[in-house]
Parts: structure tokens; sequence; C-alpha cells
């Protein structure tokens, strides 16, 4: 028996391009200009994200494959205090629009809790109704 949790932090393209701009050594260390990209776009196909440097005449577009763009991304998260589950398997998924990066942690067997349901303070009123809320995209 096991439990899975599984969470993702999605990101869109001006998110992106922003964590670029925020983390330039980073960036540099896989190959990328320690500059702002002037455009971030996603190749879902590719598996990829491209960064445009520069303007008209004088621009260049690098690649960055998903694996080199989720260290990036994992990286900002910590430094931004978001919480990331250290022993969690990582993956990033490009979307058309958007950057996904999936933690999957697998808990082997359920734990037992320490008190019996019931004991800790005064027991829970019963749900009344559920409510579903779809995501603002």
């Amino acid at each position: 028996m096991a439990i899975i949790d599984r969470r993702e932090i999605e990101f869109d393209l001006l998110a992106v391009k922003r964590v670029l701009e925020w983390s330039p050594r980073a960036a540099q260390a896989f190959g990328l200009p320690p500059l702002v990209p002037a455009v971030v776009r996603c190749n879902a196909a590719a598996g990829q994200i491209e960064a445009t440097y520069g303007e008209l005449s004088a621009t260049r577009v690098f690649a960055l494959r998903a694996e080199a763009l989720g260290a990036i991304l994992i990286s900002y998260c910590n430094r931004a205090g978001m919480p990331i589950p250290r022993g969690a398997d990582k993956a990033v998924r490009i979307e058309p629009e958007h950057v996904v990066v999936v933690f999957t942690y697998r808990i082997d067997g359920a734990v037992q809790p320490e008190a019996p349901e019931g004991t800790i303070g005064r027991a829970p009123e019963a749900v009344r109704a559920w409510a579903w809320n779809e995501p603002v995209r």
C-alpha cells in the first residue's frame, strides 16, 4: 500500500521570463546569456522553451530543454521560499502556453496516526455541502 502526494507548480510565459531574469547565474550555467530575454516561447513538441535575446537584427534564440529549465525553476522556488518536497520525484512538462513542474512523493505504507480519531479536541461538524471551484486560467 502506498500514499502518493502529487503537486504541480505552473509558470506562465511571463513568469518563466521573470525567473530567467532573476536567475542570471543559473541561466548562464545552462548556456543562456546573463541578460533579460526579450521573448520566451514554449515548444511543447520539442520539450523545450525558446528564449529570444536582443532586438531587431541582433536577435539570438536559445533553446533550453525541460530538464535544465526545471533545475532553474526549482532553484527559483527554493530562493523564493516556496515549499518543495525534498525527496519527491521531479518532472517538467512544457505546454503551449506554460511550464509545469510536477512533484511526486511516494509514501510507502500508510502510517497509523498517534491518536485515535475523535480524541483530539472536539469532534468536527458534519459536512453539509461540497463545492467544486473551477480554476481560473
